[in-house]
């Protein structure tokens, strides 16, 4: 109740607001020279109404009423024709506020704007006109045959005013200026009142030449201050032109009798009034369009600023709408799962994952819906079928009205940093059992020599020929079983130093290791060693290439074949070195897989290799100054794969270490 009536006051203060600057307005048309009986030429209070009912709405024609009974209560004609005229001058331009409502909007910034004030603006003075001119003769106020004239005065005389008042009022934001701005205006209005002081003292100047010779300052305010500053400059010339033209002085008293007079005045303010804002117009429609292309121009340059930005990152950006159905992917993202943006649009995200991971991703994306943001790991499945590990920040989209209408992710590629994890740990539980295996090895190392020691005690005793046959193979196998013994822990000993040493005995020791698989595979072990191999090299590491090369041989030639080791001298570049071949007959490798052998994690074997084997082989190669090349075939009945290591000889290898 209480804000009920703080809103009726507030409506009572705008009504009674606006009535007190209409009466004000009011007194000042009726003091415009040539008024005949309170019709006047220039009504600025047909404006104050008009702008009134536009700017708070039709609520304050109360107080337009009022203001305009008031107006007329205090002169000389009866009070009924006061309020008949009232009738009249509040029904004319409320009609002309119902027809410009939403048409009309402050604040003016078309020349469309200025087009509707002077098309639909003068029913309002016309109908007021029509009412107050007819009261008025009624009243015996004016002749019947000054009824006509009086009309078209008193409607010219409204229009004037709303061409004048009612842009100054809609455009007050026009005058929020800065301090140079504002003394502009006041030089724009010094030289205004200078110009027309000096032209209304010229005899000689007719109306054409006074309106000629001031249209330059109108200008100056349109250009410079848009539709506020000509208006205001229009205000200002007709407002001297009628105090001058009051005092009996300026180019409209020669135009014969006193209705020429006033057409000739009315027809001065009317046409700088118009001209005036229709420049300004022009320039406030141009200047509008200049900011928007402008806008838009920025617009285009942040949009390519930013699409740029999408486009070379290198995280994958995915859009999904609110039925999860994908509308935007860069080229990073489709890239990274193997597709085109195009074969990705359209499309859901479970279209590539894999069938266990459908569910947790219906999860993820029901987290979405309820607004949760976040960042995981997922996995994806790529177009050839191959896994895809990303790290997913997403982000959910919402209307303003709340609802959910779609997200972003934002994907890192971690597929590497996944493998790795998984390499690592597979290592660990290697090294762990290497260590194991070293420290048995070396527990068993003592043992073993003193059962050697009892073998050979043992065969200085009598014993028939059967029973020294059975010691001496024992101790030939307890010899064995100690050199594997050694090797092993040799071999998971750091052996990393640089030695000069020959090849075949490393490869020698590398196959010892690989015997029984090799036997039980009907593989054939053919060593052709052409060169002694003299070489700078880290024995453990040359062992672990070599491991690698026999372990993928043997893989490959399941149902038997034969293994060549090949070492022999070669100058590669015209630098001497010794190259070494490991050559099998397996099935050869495909040729899709050749330009990816020595990648880190690619493997055909992926329930037991790492992908890890050719990549380090290489490294350690390189890292020794030398190289290694593959060369496959599949030919049936001549297939088979041969790996070559060229390294560089002894004194080469010092300068490359």
């Amino acid at each position: 109740m209480s804000w009920d009536a703080r809103k009726a006051g507030v409506r009572v203060a705008e009504s009674l607001a606006v009535a007190a600057i209409y009466f004000a307005a009011g007194r000042v048309g009726l003091a415009v020279p040539f008024t005949n009986a309170n019709v006047s030429p220039l009504w600025p209070a047909a404006g104050i109404a008009l702008g009134s009912l536009l700017i708070f709405g039709l609520r304050v024609w109360p107080g337009i009423a009022l203001g305009a009974f008031l107006v007329d209560a205090f002169t000389p004609i009866p009070h009924l024709t006061a309020m008949l005229i009232a009738i009249g001058t509040t029904l004319g331009p409320v009609v002309a506020a119902a027809l410009l409502r939403g048409k009309l909007v402050p604040p003016i910034q078309r020349l469309t704007d200025i087009r509707h004030l002077i098309l639909l603006g003068w029913i309002g003075p016309a109908i007021s006109a029509s009412i107050g001119a007819s009261s008025l003769w009624l009243a015996g106020q004016i002749s019947g045959s000054g009824l006509a004239s009086a009309m078209g005065i008193w409607a010219f005389g409204d229009l004037l005013g709303v061409f004048l008042l009612v842009p100054l009022l809609f455009n007050v934001q026009d005058f929020k200026l800065t301090r140079p701005r504002l003394v502009e205006l006041g030089l724009l209005m010094i030289c205004l009142l200078a110009g027309s002081e000096l032209l209304f003292r010229q005899s000689a100047v007719t109306g054409a030449v006074f309106g000629f010779l001031l249209l330059p300052f109108v200008i100056w305010g349109a250009v410079r201050f848009s539709i506020g500053g000509a208006a205001l400059a229009s205000l200002v010339v007709s407002g001297f032109a009628v105090w001058e033209t009051a005092r009996g002085e300026g180019p409209f008293l020669a135009y014969g009798t006193l209705i020429h007079h006033v057409q000739a005045m009315q027809v001065f303010i009317a046409v700088t009034s118009l001209s005036g804002l229709c420049l300004a117009a022009v320039i406030a429609e141009r200047t509008k369009a200049e900011a928007a292309l402008a806008r838009e121009a920025r617009l285009r340059r942040a949009q390519e600023q930013y699409r740029n930005i999408v486009e070379t990152t290198n995280d994958g950006v995915w859009m999904i709408d609110g039925d999860f159905r994908t509308t935007f992917v860069n080229a990073r993202m489709a890239e990274m799962l193997g597709y085109t943006p195009a074969e990705m649009l359209g499309r859901q995200p479970f279209d590539f994952l894999f069938p266990e991971d459908v569910a947790r991703k219906q999860a993820d994306l029901e987290r979405r819906k309820q607004g949760v943001r976040e960042v995981f790991y997922t996995r994806y499945r790529k177009k050839d079928g191959s896994e895809l590990w990303a790290v997913l920040s997403a982000s959910p989209f919402f209307s303003s009205k709340g609802k959910f209408v779609g997200a972003l992710a934002m994907h890192s590629d971690v597929t590497l940093l996944r493998k790795t994890e998984e390499t690592l740990r597979r290592n660990e539980k290697l090294i762990t059992a290497g260590r194991l295996a070293a420290s048995i090895s070396h527990e068993v190392n003592n043992p073993l020599e003193a059962v050697i020691n009892l073998l050979y005690l043992l065969k200085l005793q009598p014993m028939n020929d059967q029973s020294r046959q059975y010691v001496t193979l024992a101790e030939k196998e307890i010899l064995r079983v100690s050199a594997i013994s050694k090797r092993t822990l040799g071999f998971f000993r750091d052996q990393s130093a640089r030695t000069e040493l020959p090849l075949p005995p490393i490869l020698d020791d590398t196959v010892s290791f690989y015997e029984h698989e090799l036997a039980a595979h009907g593989v054939k072990v053919v060593r052709d060693y052409r060169a002694q191999g003299l070489v700078l090299v880290s024995q453990g590491e040359m062992q672990q290439v070599f491991a690698n090369l026999i372990s993928n041989a043997l893989d490959a030639m399941k149902d038997g074949g034969q293994l060549t080791l090949r070492v022999s001298e070669e100058a590669d570049h015209d630098h001497p070195g010794v190259r070494v071949e490991v050559e099998d007959t397996g099935a050869g490798i495909p040729d899709s897989d050749m330009e990816h052998l020595f990648e880190p994690f690619f493997t055909t074997k992926p329930s037991t290799g790492t992908g890890l084997g050719l990549w380090v082989a290489k490294e350690i190669v390189e890292k020794h100054g030398g190289a290694i090349t593959v060369c496959s075939q599949r030919e049936p009945g001549n297939s088979g794969t041969q790996f070559s290591i060229f390294l560089p000889r002894a004194v080469a290898a010092h300068a490359v270490a």
